[in-house]
């Protein structure tokens, strides 16, 4: 019996060996969120949507993520993107509905930057764009940016 016994501590230790190469990774937003008029709207692209995208604009998304004056894209490319991340979770939104959206955003005290800032980098951040760690020093960086504008 002290044979079995043996054997048995052996495969104790393999475990806990093992459980200590356990990372525990940092939690990954599923998508981001943009609230107007009180109702939550939940963005974030798939692999359809970034193709979509990459065609219309017949380049990689990452080239569209800041470009123009000022490093953020134009309003047009913004919402673009925010419709086509929109229409994962709310099927058969127009692009219309999302131009109202907007201008009711803007009504509510939003603006631009603060859409870029809050909506438009975060929509990129959930999607996969960014690993975890770097998704998470984006959205401080974007949460700075924020607070300095305010």
């Amino acid at each position: 019996m002290g044979f079995f016994d043996h054997d048995e501590n052996e495969n104790s230790a393999a475990v806990e060996q093992t459980e200590e190469k356990v990372v525990q990774m940092p939690e990954k937003r599923p998508f981001q969120r943009w609230e107007v008029g009180g109702e939550v709207y939940k963005l974030k692209l798939d692999t359809a949507g970034i193709s979509e995208l990459e065609q219309k604009y017949k380049t990689n998304l990452m080239n569209v993520m800041g470009t123009g004056n000022g490093g953020m894209p134009a309003l047009t490319v913004m919402l673009d993107v925010a419709h086509v991340a929109m229409r994962k979770y709310h099927h058969g939104i127009k692009r219309e509905t999302l131009n109202a959206l907007f201008d009711k955003y803007l009504e509510e005290g939003g603006s631009q930057l603060n859409f870029y800032t809050e909506v438009y980098m975060g929509i990129f951040t959930v999607s996969g764009f960014f690993s975890t760690a770097l998704a998470n020093q984006v959205e401080g960086a974007m949460e700075e940016a924020a607070q300095e504008i305010l």
